[in-house]
């Protein structure tokens, strides 16, 4: 069951088109109707608490550092079995590669991935910036296509579903502690994943015992006469 290794990368490609999704979002500083400066938000696949304690350690970022807000960043917080979108274990997948070899791959089994996107910011402000660019794109879904198998082709919609939104705004304490406000948005992740793919070659030859299409050809014999012939032989 475990003999053959095989790693199709099916969570971690997933995950990282979940952050593609993130990628692009930029906010704008104003006066006025004016616009003094765009800043892109950098985003990473990290914990929510490494940035908080960089943060403590150097409230005023004096320091060299790369840690500067605002920032985003996401993880994968717990994984579990949908028991609600399986199918037949007995079906399979299959075409054919660049070698005319067919190859094939058993269902999907189906798994959530819970992920937790941080957007942490010196102000309000600016976190309500980067919220208003994702929320409305999530009713409470977002399809993505995710090409899970190259050598099959293989492509799959993976639902991320929007749960929660929670703000904590970190405003308690003296003048020289830096404030910074987190919002935490909780996502699930409607994904699947495979097992090891098979490879055969194309069928060239074909052996067929013709002997009794042959017996039923020739003379037209009843069914009880070839009965009792059979019934001879035995």
């Amino acid at each position: 069951m475990f003999n053959t290794p095989f790693y199709h990368g099916s969570i971690r490609k997933s995950i990282v088109t979940f952050g593609n999704l993130f990628s692009n979002i930029s906010i704008e500083r104003k006066l006025d109707a004016t616009t003094l400066q765009t800043i892109a938000i950098p985003i990473a696949y990290a914990p929510k608490e490494k940035w908080v304690v960089r943060i403590d350690q150097d409230p005023d970022l004096n320091n060299h550092t790369y840690t500067t807000l605002p920032r985003m960043s996401f993880e994968i917080t717990g994984m579990s079995y949908d028991a609600s979108r399986k199918l037949n274990r007995m079906n399979k997948i299959t075409c054919y590669n660049e070698l005319d070899q067919m190859t094939s791959v058993h269902t999907a089994i189906p798994y959530n991935l819970d992920v937790s996107l941080y957007v942490l910011t010196k102000t309000q402000e600016d976190g309500l910036q980067i919220v208003e660019q994702i929320l409305p794109f999530f009713t409470p879904d977002y399809n993505m296509s995710v090409k899970v198998i190259p050598e099959t082709q293989t492509f799959i919609d993976v639902p991320v579903i929007l749960n929660s939104v929670n703000v904590q705004d970190e405003y308690d304490g003296d003048f020289q502690t830096r404030r910074f406000v987190t919002y935490t948005l909780s996502f699930t992740m409607k994904t699947s994943l495979f097992g090891p793919v098979s490879e055969s070659g194309i069928i060239e030859t074909v052996n067929i015992n013709t002997s009794q299409a042959n017996y039923f050809a020739q003379g037209n014999p009843t069914t009880s006469v070839i009965n009792e012939n059979w019934d001879e032989n035995i």
